[in-house]
């Protein structure tokens, strides 16, 4: 199982496999535009989303300053608006149906890890290398 598989199965995984590099990389590069962007530069605004977001509807607004991991596993939905200072840690699926508003300063997260000392302090959880899992 690669540890893309893992993390969308909610196991276990390895958050510094080049694959979730890559996605960090990008997401943090597209939102220091985003966040740099004024108020009204919206069309700049929706063609960043479009390339940030694993899918869009239409009629969507994200207030500035947004936080995000990933991006691509953030799916939004139609008429939806979200306002400043929201942070979406996206390790897994976040999903925003049709019809939406989301307040300031909310904070999603789908990331997960052993909070038991014992879980924590086992080979799986710090490997050799000593890379801790996420």
């Amino acid at each position: 199982m690669t540890e893309l598989e893992k993390c969308m199965a909610g196991e276990l995984y390895n958050c510094h496999d080049e694959i979730f590099l890559q996605y960090k990389k990008q997401a943090k590069e597209l939102l220091d535009i985003y966040n740099r962007l004024t108020y009204d530069q919206k069309e700049e605004k929706k063609g960043i989303l479009h390339k940030l977001f694993g899918g869009i509807g239409t009629n969507v607004s994200v207030g500035a300053p947004f936080l995000c991991d990933y991006g691509c596993n953030i799916i939004i939905g139609s008429n939806v608006s979200i306002n400043m200072n929201c942070s979406f840690i996206d390790c897994n699926q976040i999903k925003i149906g049709n019809n939406v508003m989301i307040a300031s300063n909310v904070q999603i997260y789908t990331a997960t890890h052993p909070v038991e000392l014992k879980e924590r302090l086992t080979p799986d959880w710090i490997p050799e290398n000593g890379k801790h899992f996420c």
